[in-house]
């Protein structure tokens, strides 16, 4: 949902279109700067959130990247992580969902080490606030494609405030066949064996514009991409995603809208009986 005229406006659009959950970035999502809620505006985003019983889920802007090599960088992307740590507990926004970056071609242990790093260095701001980790990709040098580098990435890190976004564009890029049960099952035991489900807080429900495996991130219209509705059908089946919170990523243009992407989840899941 946009924040465009006030951060209260992602709250109340979403109640108006009757979503039950919603992402918003807490500032600008193409600058470095971070700008605090305005009191009176904050005030009215919770005031929304209570009359529309919806759920908020913060994402941090793209630019940051804890696994990069590039100190400057680093050292921008801590300074950005700690206010929207910091403007999520101003809204009262339980969840930050963060892409664990690109380590730039030094390998994913160089990564690693300095997102757990940085983590470590802001845990004692979290309060109630916990940090989602949102799997890749997997395009060049990314890093958290498999769901066992991330594990190896949350087992590492000293707080618990600390769950996983799962998004199924990005999954079935890195190879992940959510069309198929036996791949699913594989799926999703490994993040259960591996991180554990209950720390699986939020789906980004998005198909994809590419095959599997292209690596490429391209969201593309429930149903109308590669994933398809019969791949979203069998996710569906899988008793672990029945019930959550589902945010989708769509694209809006001549193929589709946030309306019509919400006709066609609410059409799949009532296939699945849910």
């Amino acid at each position: 949902m946009s924040i465009s005229g006030g951060i209260s406006n992602s709250a109340l659009e979403a109640g108006e279109n009757g979503f039950g959950a919603f992402q918003l970035f807490t500032a600008s999502s193409r600058s470095w700067k971070q700008n605090k809620p305005d009191k009176d505006d904050a005030a009215l985003f919770s005031d929304y959130l209570r009359k529309y019983d919806t759920v908020p889920f913060s994402h941090i802007p793209y630019l940051c990247n804890l696994a990069s090599p590039n100190k400057d960088v680093f050292d921008k992307s801590i300074e950005m992580l700690r206010a929207n740590i910091d403007n999520c507990n101003e809204l009262n926004v339980r969840y930050l969902v963060l892409h664990l970056g690109s380590h730039l071609g030094e390998g994913f242990e160089f990564g690693a080490r300095n997102i757990i790093r940085a983590i470590d260095s802001v845990s004692k701001d979290l309060g109630k606030l916990t940090i989602l980790f949102e799997n890749t990709s997997g395009y060049t040098n990314n890093v958290g494609a498999k769901f066992s580098e991330i594990a190896t990435i949350v087992n590492g890190i000293g707080t618990k405030n600390i769950g996983i976004c799962l998004d199924t564009c990005h999954a079935f890029a890195a190879g992940y066949d959510i069309r198929d049960k036996g791949s699913l099952k594989a799926m999703v035991d490994e993040i259960d064996d591996r991180i554990g489900m209950d720390k699986l807080k939020l789906v980004h429900l998005n198909d994809s514009k590419f095959d599997l495996g292209s690596t490429k991130d391209r969201h593309w219209h429930i149903g109308k991409g590669f994933i398809g509705e019969k791949g979203f059908e069998n996710f569906f089946s899988e008793k672990r995603f029945r019930q959550g919170c589902f945010v989708m990523e769509t694209p809006v243009n001549e193929d589709g809208n946030d309306s019509s992407n919400k006709r066609a989840f609410l059409k799949i899941i009532e296939k699945c009986g849910i």
